[in-house]
């Protein structure tokens, strides 16, 4: 399948996971936020069905793609029980938000649990961490912060990580900001073309600091070697 961006560290796919997955070959880690309480696919925040999830079977070719998966931050109660019946995890980790959280059974909650599948290559850290819900406004209902997938990623060694529900691209941009290799998957072609964007206008500031970097060097060099 064609890809909808495509640079040296990210590539963007426009479409359903659930045909692209197949075609895939495996990634080291797979890191994404599914949306929740969008309709019977459990694919998009654009789908404003009241009806809750059923079976996704985006689930199972998304488990063969790695053998390390850290997915679904779950803030409702329902969602979390959903996955526990259906997708037992091997494990569980705490993503603290600190204040304000979000709307919660008793109030508002400053956590959120993260259901781990397999095993994170690399991984030496406790479960828990903090990342600061960031106010900001980037074309996508409920974008994650930045420093949550920074800080997930950056404590593997895992070289490839993979994005089914990209979404506004925090765990792009974060595993592009540390040398890491991305794919991400969006079913909502206006969140492709955002993401593309960022992606490509990144792309053009890196080159412009590595063009001015040479431009600097080359100045340089005749007063170097006259002062030598």
């Amino acid at each position: 399948m064609k890809p909808y961006y495509q640079d040296d560290a990210v590539t963007i796919y426009h479409g359903d996971c659930r045909d692209i997955l197949p075609t895939l070959e495996p990634v080291d880690l797979v890191l994404t936020d599914p949306p929740y309480g969008v309709g019977m696919n459990y694919l998009s925040y654009d789908d404003t069905r009241d009806n809750w999830i059923e079976l996704m079977d985006w689930f199972i070719p998304l488990s063969k793609l790695s053998t390390a998966m850290t997915i679904l931050p779950c803030s409702r109660i329902l969602e979390l029980g959903h996955f526990y019946r259906n997708y037992p995890p091997d494990w569980l980790m705490c993503w603290y938000k600190g204040s304000p959280g979000t709307s919660a059974f008793v109030g508002f909650n400053d956590w959120e649990p993260l259901l781990v599948y397999g095993k994170i290559h690399g991984l030496q850290m406790h479960d828990y961490f903090y990342a600061q819900p960031e106010p900001f406004d980037n074309g996508h209902p409920c974008p994650k912060p930045l420093a949550w997938a920074k800080w997930l990623i950056a404590k593997s060694t895992a070289q490839t990580v993979l994005d089914p529900f990209m979404g506004s691209e925090t765990t792009l941009r974060a595993a592009k900001d540390l040398g890491r290799k991305a794919i991400g998957i969006e079913i909502e072609e206006r969140y492709c073309e955002i993401a593309a964007k960022r992606m490509s206008q990144m792309v053009m500031e890196l080159c412009e600091i590595e063009e001015r970097c040479r431009e600097i060097a080359a100045e340089r060099t005749p007063q170097m070697a006259m002062e030598l």
